[in-house]
């Protein structure tokens, strides 16, 4: 079996050089090596922690790398020097110890000097500090790692303070939250389930059927087998309770993958009504047919379709949780700030729109259109939504309420440190009646 550093720098390879996913990745890796608790745990720590923090671990280490090194060796490094700073039970001549022997077997006696040099004399130095940089945007940038582009972005929507605090946030590791699949379940009798499996779970105080879960990992709990609990983030959760399914309606998910909204849309219509789960790429519909079968549900279809081309029949409520930039799950997905560029950005938008104005025909008049969004990009979300409207004199915001302080708002923006969850963008619209 390899050692547990050397599939976490393997990993991070597979992340940074071939552009993998953190957390597909880092799956596919736990279940090909038989890794105790401890181990699975000190690589993921190593694989997100190094995603996570890697503007912060390149300030560290750049005065001390004075000659060009190879990316293998850089990411080793940036491993490296994560243990040093960040955990504490890591003595230091271990982290050089196994630095040197990966970068040996990857790189050669010469590569693994080069390596075991620059470490010895960052442990010997006193490291820079990021709080000391006077420039506000260029600060929060290197001590929370996030790409100065994103950081200006949100200085001029949210201000610096803000910023900071979402910044801070999207370092912290995320909580497992569950949903309760109350077609099979009440939420006493979910919990009782997963207490008995050695979890500890705890209702949410917003959403009902939300569980925050502590212990193992939940994926591995015969509740989430079995289908009586879902894996999804409470924001997520929000877009269908916003939604609002009513019995008997007739909705649309149409950029449905994974699936999560459309089951617990399924889920709330409690049998009654229909959802249509519709997503572009094939292999995904396989991945939403998995959770309608393993949570038992009998009124979601599920068909290919590309959402920026029409559909042939009306709904009732539609819901368009739409592609987007992913601003908002960094702590889910950390190695998405490091892909998006400004230029991605608007690519997104002009899609974002067109799905819109693709869709907007497929709803009745007087139904209603949620969008959605996992960013915090206002590009993508307010600034869509009003151009959508401007665009379209027959469609006006649905107010609703706000899920914690009960206010009647137009549109949700969830930050991070809202709810201790993802950030989201929801808001309502409605088709006017036909005069």
């Amino acid at each position: 079996m390899e050692n547990v550093r050397t599939l976490a720098f393997e990993t991070l390879e597979a992340i940074f050089q071939d552009k993998a996913y953190s957390n597909l990745k880092l799956n596919e890796v736990l279940k090909a090596n038989e890794l105790s608790r401890a181990d699975k745990n000190l690589l993921t720590e190593l694989v997100y922690g190094t995603i996570k923090r890697k503007i912060t671990l390149e300030y560290y280490l750049k005065p001390f790398v004075q000659t060009r090194i190879k990316g293998w060796m850089r990411h080793l490094l940036w491993m490296s020097i994560y243990q040093y700073q960040y955990l504490d039970k890591v003595p230091d001549h271990a982290i050089i110890n196994e630095a040197v022997e990966i970068a040996k077997v990857r790189g050669g006696l010469h590569n693994s000097k080069v390596i075991n040099g620059i470490l010895r004399n960052m442990m010997r130095s006193e490291l820079p500090n990021p709080a000391d940089i006077k420039d506000d945007k260029q600060r929060i940038s290197i001590m929370y790692s996030m790409p100065k582009w994103i950081v200006k972005h949100w200085v001029t929507h949210y201000g610096a303070e803000t910023t900071e605090r979402i910044a801070q946030s999207m370092l912290e590791r995320p909580g497992q939250t569950v949903r309760v699949n109350l077609t099979r379940k009440s939420v006493a009798q979910a919990i009782q389930q997963l207490q008995d499996e050695g979890y500890t779970a705890v209702q949410d105080s917003d959403i009902e059927y939300c569980l925050h879960v502590s212990g193992k990992p939940v994926a591995e709990s015969r509740a989430f087998k079995d289908g009586i609990v879902s894996i999804q983030d409470k924001s997520s959760m929000f877009v269908a309770q916003i939604l609002d399914p009513t019995e008997g309606e007739n909705i649309l998910d149409a950029c449905s993958a994974p699936g999560g909204k459309a089951c617990q849309t399924a889920e709330l219509l409690d049998g009654t009504g229909h959802v249509d789960a519709t997503d572009i790429h094939e292999h995904k519909i396989e991945l939403i047919e998995h959770n309608i079968r393993k949570l038992r549900l009998k009124n979601v279809t599920t068909f290919q379709h590309d959402a920026t081309k029409p559909y042939q029949k009306t709904y009732d409520k539609i819901l368009v949780d739409a592609p987007c930039s992913g601003l908002g799950v960094l702590r889910h997905k950390p190695e998405i700030k490091y892909m998006q560029t400004p230029e991605t950005i608007d690519k997104l938008v002009e899609l974002q729109l067109e799905i819109m104005n693709n869709v907007k025909d497929s709803v009745k008049p007087g139904g209603v259109i949620v969008y959605s969004t996992c960013t915090i990009e206002q590009m993508e979300n307010e600034n869509v939504i009003y151009t959508f409207l401007k665009q379209n004199k027959d469609f006006e915001f649905e107010p609703f309420l706000h899920p914690r302080t009960k206010e009647e708002v137009k549109t949700l923006q969830i930050l991070p440190q809202d709810f201790d969850s993802d950030g989201f963008f929801i808001t309502k619209i409605r088709r006017k009646e036909n005069k």
